[in-house]
């Protein structure tokens, strides 16, 4: 499994509610697969000041796509990134990892 961690600080005057979403982007697909998958998400309130640790756990599924041809999900080896974000069009952190 791969755990990715991110902190979230309110750092306004009101209350606020912010939508953490994690997706995985594979870079070396042999097949066409989106450009990013959603993985996970998490709604937060925070209040003036306040931070949070957010944190999601990827397992071996959330890498795999199903392979029509061997009627199985498969993991391919290569290079994977994290994208996490407010949304799909607003990613704030990425990183990159292999899976062998």
């Amino acid at each position: 499994p791969l755990t990715v961690e991110v902190q979230l600080k309110n750092t306004g005057r009101r209350e606020g509610a912010e939508v953490v979403q994690f997706y995985i982007q594979d870079v070396q697909a042999s097949v066409e697969r989106p450009i990013k998958e959603l993985k996970g998400f998490e709604k937060v309130i925070l209040k003036p000041g306040q931070s949070k640790v957010v944190k999601t756990v990827f397992n071996e599924r959330s890498f795999a796509f199903y392979d029509t041809k061997q009627k199985k999900w498969v993991v391919e080896p290569g290079q994977f990134k994290v994208l996490v974000g407010s949304s799909s069009r607003d990613i704030r952190l990425t990183a990159s990892f292999n899976i062998d």
